[in-house]
């Protein structure tokens, strides 16, 4: 390496291509999430189909679980009360849409399923599922900002701050949510 290149320039290189490889797998994750994320949206939309819930459909339910779980023991996420949140995410986003609003097709599945335990309005879960997305939320703080009803707080409060012009829009939001705590 003495004789090809210099330290400074190796280091340069070594440096980008980590960048590259940790880029490249933040890509493959979302890519992963939102194909499950399909995946269990094409389920709910069969279970929906099928009217498939409590009662002889619990049922059925029950026997797709147990039988899914057998089909694919290494593969979490096949419980009956999965399978019926997949429904309830069908249920819940459906428009006559065959695929899941962009934020929630890429959000990972206990972001989805906390939303949907959360929020009984559309939009409301959209504006969540759009911000933990574009904020890169944990599911705690997408908690933490549900509790805080940041979504008609952002409606109703003036911003008193320039957040938007001095933190990384990353920390914008979070910035103006402590603010609005501090004051109150």
């Amino acid at each position: 390496m003495k004789n090809s290149i210099s330290t400074n320039k190796y280091n340069e290189i070594l440096h980008e291509i980590i960048a590259e490889v940790k880029m490249t797998r933040i890509v493959i994750a979302n890519r992963l999430s939102a194909s499950v994320t399909q995946l269990y949206w094409d389920i709910g939309k069969r279970l929906s189909i099928e009217k498939l819930e409590k009662g002889y459909g619990g049922r059925v339910v029950e026997q797709l679980s147990a039988d899914l779980k057998s089909e694919f023991p290494d593969i979490e996420g096949f419980s009956p009360r999965s399978l019926l949140d997949m429904k309830r995410l069908y249920e819940f986003y459906t428009d006559g849409y065959q695929i899941p609003p962009q934020a929630v097709a890429v959000l990972p599945w206990g972001h989805n399923r906390l939303i949907l335990s959360k929020i009984k309005d559309r939009q409301e879960a959209i504006y969540y599922a759009e911000a933990s997305v574009k904020m890169g939320w944990t599911r705690n703080l997408l908690l933490n900002f549900i509790k805080a009803d940041t979504y008609h707080n952002a409606k109703e409060l003036p911003k008193l701050h320039n957040f938007e012009t001095t933190l990384p829009e990353q920390l914008q939001e979070q910035a103006g949510e402590m603010l609005k705590f501090s004051v109150k």
